[in-house]
């Protein structure tokens, strides 16, 4: 007779994390079974970051129950019986916590521009917005020239597509560096496979610390000591996080240009805790050999570890079933650790540090002055719109940078300077006045430098 037979059924309450489902289910059905039956209904969706769950008593003085998580592996011997309550008929499901992560990924320290880790802890999560993502599988090259700055190589490993205008807000250089005495150009190629599981939006608050070690410094009257707050605390952290697996395959190109020069092989050395990243020499596979050779390394981040001779996909994936094997694989939404500081502190801060060159332009105009035939009043002025950014355009508008914009305009070819004015209504961008009264009507070419000076609310020290 079978087991499972259709007299054994009866509604159980499905308790999950956020709500309860009712669920008709036999009693007599392994745990694996339920599972899949679990994962056709529509109000429950199970997958495998669901764990079932016993309610047990607890012992210690505290009293109360605990939940007591049945191994994956057990699934297949324990029956629905087994564990549900019995008066309540509820059957338990545990799903993955927030702390867990937290903890692991050590989400609450700041990171450096080369993404290490800071030694010591300048936020607290308060709160934490855990979200499945559906249809998490993308793959995506990209490729990164050597002559870049490495901090730049560094980051892309990880978070290739993270918003850049973002870290270039935290002062993160994202310039390629003028490297003038090689005369190999190296490209590296990588290829990337991800499959996003979570997302974790993230609430913090500073630690008592990190306000204490703000203040001291604002007390010091020295904010070169803000220096050594970055180096403790970092300089970003994330506002959120996405956690899975990816799977690097990194291609080396070495291309020469009229030099027999080795410029050497240099790949991306990735430490086994994500994150943790170096750079130095790899162990690589020759692929190659001519006035173009290829090196092919490989680096897992979550999942199951393979080598790069027997690496295989689909045992990959079915590893990172297991929530315990997620990596973080992106950071998102980085801001500045300063900018999670309570408003009155920040001002403090700039106000200690003072007002800077936020941003200098030099913009080029041939303008016409003077009478002409054309026309029976003279031109003694041109109006003429400054060619400002959106990220500095929006760093302009904020009540708190109280910028400044000043200008010069030269006649470079007569060496005359000409006057002008800074036109700053409100709701239009910033435009500049150029006067000039001469008799004949006559075409100057002109140099118009300017710059914004305000306080740097990015907080770039």
């Amino acid at each position: 007779m079978d087991s499972t037979d259709v007299q054994d059924d009866i509604i159980i309450t499905v308790q999950m994390l956020s709500k309860l489902v009712l669920v008709n289910l036999n009693l007599k059905a392994s745990l694996s079974e339920v599972r899949k039956k679990l994962e056709k209904i529509s109000e429950v969706k199970m997958n495998d970051t669901f764990s079932f769950a016993m309610m047990t008593d607890n012992n210690s003085s505290t009293g109360g129950s605990l939940l007591a998580v049945i191994a994956r592996e057990d699934e297949v011997k324990i029956i629905l019986e087994k564990i549900i309550d019995k008066k309540s008929k509820t059957l338990y499901l545990s799903e993955p916590d927030w702390r867990f992560f937290k903890d692991k990924n050590k989400l609450e320290y700041g990171r450096s521009v080369t993404l290490e880790r800071a030694k010591s802890r300048a936020f607290t999560i308060v709160d934490c917005e855990m979200d499945e993502i559906d249809d998490g599988y993308e793959k995506s090259q990209i490729q990164i020239n050597s002559d870049e700055d490495k901090h730049i190589k560094n980051d892309r490993l990880l978070i290739a597509d993270i918003d850049i205008p973002n870290f270039a807000k935290l002062g993160v250089s994202i310039e390629n560096s003028n490297t003038k005495n090689s005369n190999v150009a190296t490209s590296l190629n990588y290829n990337i496979i991800e499959y996003k599981k979570r997302s974790l939006r993230l609430k913090l608050e500073p630690t008592k610390e990190f306000i204490e070690a703000i203040k001291d410094v604002i007390d010091s009257k020295d904010p070169r000591k803000f220096k050594d707050i970055i180096n403790d605390f970092g300089q970003f952290i994330p506002k959120e996080i996405i956690l899975g697996g990816k799977a690097c395959f990194i291609a080396n190109e070495n291309s020469e240009k009229n030099s027999k020069k080795n410029s050497g092989e240099y790949s991306a050395n990735i430490g086994a805790q994500v994150l943790n990243m170096e750079f130095g020499k790899k162990s690589s596979r020759h692929l190659n050999t001519s006035n173009s050779s290829k090196y092919q390394s490989f680096k897992l981040f979550g999942g199951k570890q393979f080598s790069s001779s027997n690496f295989d996909e689909p045992v990959w994936v079915e590893s990172l079933n297991d929530f315990k094997c997620w990596s973080c694989i992106k950071f998102k939404d980085p801001v500045n650790v300063f900018q999670i500081l309570p408003e009155e502190l920040r001002k403090q801060i700039l106000l200690l540090v003072g007002k800077k060159i936020l941003y200098t332009n030099t913009q080029y105009y041939t303008l016409g002055f003077g009478f002409s035939i054309f026309c029976h009043h003279p031109r003694i002025h041109h109006t003429i719109k400054l060619n400002i950014p959106k990220n500095i355009l929006e760093i302009l508008q904020h009540k708190d940078t109280e910028c400044s914009v000043f200008a010069t305009v030269n006649d470079k070819k007569e060496k005359d300077i000409l006057n002008c004015q800074v036109i700053c209504s409100q709701n239009e961008d910033p435009r500049l006045k150029i006067h000039c009264i001469q008799k004949k009507f006559r075409k100057r070419k002109l140099m118009i430098e300017w710059k914004i000076i305000g306080y740097d609310i990015n907080f770039d020290f």
